[in-house]
This record gives C-alpha cells, structure tokens and sequence, in this order.
C-alpha cells in the first residue's frame, strides 16, 4: 500500500473544512496531519478514528503516558460508544468526527475528517494554564508530531487487515 503524510502546525496553516471543525474558543496550538490513501473513504470517520487511536499498537503501548499522566487529561473508557480511545466524542458528520479531552493544563479537540482520497487527524489545544506553553508547546508538541505518522499509518494498516467496509463500522 502506497500513502504518504503531509502535516502542518499552526491555525494559519490549516485548511478549510478542517479548521471549522474544532470546538474550542481560542485555539493556542494546531498540528494537522493528513495521510493520502485509496482505503479513506472505505471506512467512516470513527472507524479511522478508532483505528488511529486505539488499534495501532504504538498508540496501545505509549497512550497513556503522555495523555494521562504527563498531561493529565481526564478520559473515559476506552473502546466504548460515545469515547474513542477515552476521548469523549462532542461532535461527529457524515465525513468528520471530533473528540475532547481536558485537564488542568489544557483542553484538546481531535478531530478525523475522512475525503475522497485522505484522512485528516488535527489536534487543536487551548491552554488553561501559564504552564501550558513550555509543557505542551516546547516539550511534548514535538513528540506528538514525530508521533502521529506512525499512528496513522498503523491505524491504516488496522482497517486494511479488517476487511469492514463503511457500512459495517458505523
């Protein structure tokens, strides 16, 4: 399977739809990562959600330290309806789906818009705290980028081995 992944950082740098989609106030930090794939639109945007975030085995194996315990997000369940990977799911169309977490420090919306031939994960963060910069924007943004390549390509090899089609994962 042949994908590539374009990303971008920072709001100004963001296309339309996908800046739209968030549903913070303000927004302090954006990472927009988009993997090109023929398989985008053979699965719904929460089924790429899920895969993404909850099927790679690098997002199984290192989640939960930076989401929980680094960054102190208060999340629910995982791999239940209403949260994807313990991200509370507040808002979701027929090609996007957006999910929050938040703590202390800052609140986060992902969202996963699925086009025509691409899948687009953004993370928008709004800082709730002075600390937040130097934490969040100099310290664990950057991994988070290195991060999100891997994650999506698993997440893509995820449905691939599946075999689901849209109408089945929705």
């Amino acid at each position: 399977m042949t994908s590539h992944i374009d990303m971008v950082v920072g709001l100004d740098n963001v296309a339309e739809p996908t800046r739209s989609l968030h549903a913070l106030d303000s927004v302090d930090y954006v990472d927009v990562s988009t993997l090109h794939t023929p398989l985008a639109t053979s699965h719904s945007p929460e089924a790429w959600a899920r895969a993404v975030l909850e099927g790679g085995d690098a997002v199984r194996r290192y989640a939960f330290i930076p989401w929980r315990l680094l960054l102190g997000l208060r999340l629910g369940p995982s791999h239940t309806p209403g949260y994807v990977h313990g991200w509370r799911v507040i808002g979701r169309g027929d090609d996007w789906i957006r999910a929050e977490g938040s703590s202390w420090l800052m609140t986060c919306n992902v969202v996963a818009l699925v086009s025509e031939d691409a899948v687009t994960v953004a993370l928008f963060v709004r800082y709730d705290h002075p600390l937040a910069p130097l934490w969040w924007g100099r310290m664990l943004s950057g991994a988070h980028r290195r991060l999100m390549p891997v994650i999506l390509h698993q997440g893509e090899q995820v449905l691939a081995s599946s075999g689901v089609l849209v109408g089945a994962d929705r």
